[in-house]
């Protein structure tokens, strides 16, 4: 009898997935059970009936989920993603069903992004088009840009996507500056980048700050009112990483006082590809004249996708149909 897994998409589709399965010979020896849902809402107990496993693209797993999937039968939750805050692991171990995400699968696809999002603020490319929508023709107008050569960026932790990142702006003559505390000097050093002490040194010293960390208790707000005034007047802020991580009170404060101060106080713009509540959106961050917002969509390349999609596939399939233990199991 076939394994029967929750497919648990935006659009309910399991067409590519079912070519990857057969792609593999094992698409008999699975059965995938796609559903439709809106984003970051927990499936029902009456999807989960009679399944071994769930594939979730926007689905959290609540604790009250990972009781209802164990009664369902359900060994392993495979979350289409790189962070797993939406998912309660622990819950889930607790209930014997082991967890895995997908790391690095999106690194380069997230870090090109975020450098779109850089060279946007740097150059105020979305900025002058919406003066020119609006009937404005100033090829001067608004703040002054500046070369990439020289400036230096600060990147908040050093995992695979801040690694790309620095590849990335080095090519463009930028020094790098780096706020990693599990990163000791000589590690950072090899990757032609400068290691700062504390999150206030990077803060102070960059123009722009990169943020690429995990949504932590220890990250949550962790870009707040003290932080916004430790860095430049003239300094850029790009969030690729997770909304919670940026205090958005704080962000909106910090952009009205560079406008008001003529820009010497605050800070310059921002870039943010998350926000803090994604199923209502901050509409005032949405609609600042100095803040440029993505929706969500770094990760979203076609290649990163079907990385994606086999990265879950295979945890799947090596633990349902070949018995063992997948590559990226997360710890409870």
């Amino acid at each position: 009898m076939a394994h029967r897994i929750l497919y648990y998409m935006v659009d309910g589709s399991t067409a590519k997935a079912q070519q990857i399965l057969k792609e593999w010979g094992v698409d008999d020896q699975i059965e995938l059970i796609g559903c439709a849902h809106e984003p970051l809402v927990d499936p029902s107990p009456a999807q989960m009936v009679g399944c071994e496993g769930f594939i979730g693209e926007f689905g959290p797993v609540s604790a009250k989920t990972a009781d209802t999937m164990a009664d369902a039968g359900i060994r392993i939750v495979s979350s289409m993603s790189i962070g797993i805050n939406h998912v309660d692991v622990s819950a889930l171990a607790q209930r014997g069903i082991i967890t895995t995400n997908c790391p690095g699968y999106c690194s380069l696809d997230v870090a090109q992004h975020a450098a779109g999002l850089m060279l946007d603020l740097m150059r105020s490319i979305t900025f002058s088009n919406r003066e020119v929508l609006a009937g404005a023709w100033e090829p001067t107008g608004g703040y002054t840009a500046h070369r990439t050569q020289g400036q230096t960026i600060g990147l908040v932790f050093f995992g695979n996507i801040a690694r790309a990142m620095a590849s990335i702006v080095q090519a463009l003559g930028m020094n790098v500056v780096v706020w990693a505390p599990t990163k000791t000097r000589k590690d950072l050093a090899q990757a032609g980048c400068t290691k700062a002490e504390t999150l206030d040194e990077l803060l102070a010293v960059s123009d722009v700050v990169s943020l690429h960390c995990p949504l932590i208790p220890q990250t949550e707000k962790l870009i707040g009112t003290h932080e916004l005034e430790v860095m430049k007047p003239s300094a850029f802020l790009i969030n690729t990483a997770r909304g919670p991580v940026i205090d958005e009170e704080a962000l909106l404060a910090a952009l009205d006082e560079n406008i008001s101060s003529n820009g010497t106080r605050g800070i310059r713009a921002a870039a943010l590809d998350v926000l803090a509540d994604e199923t209502a959106p901050n509409r005032a961050l949405i609609e600042h004249p100095r803040c440029i917002v993505t929706p969500h969509t770094a990760y979203c390349t076609e290649e990163a996708n079907d990385t994606l999609r086999r990265m879950t596939l295979k945890a799947q399939v090596d633990y349902l149909v070949r018995g063992i233990m997948p590559e990226h199991v997360v710890a409870a």
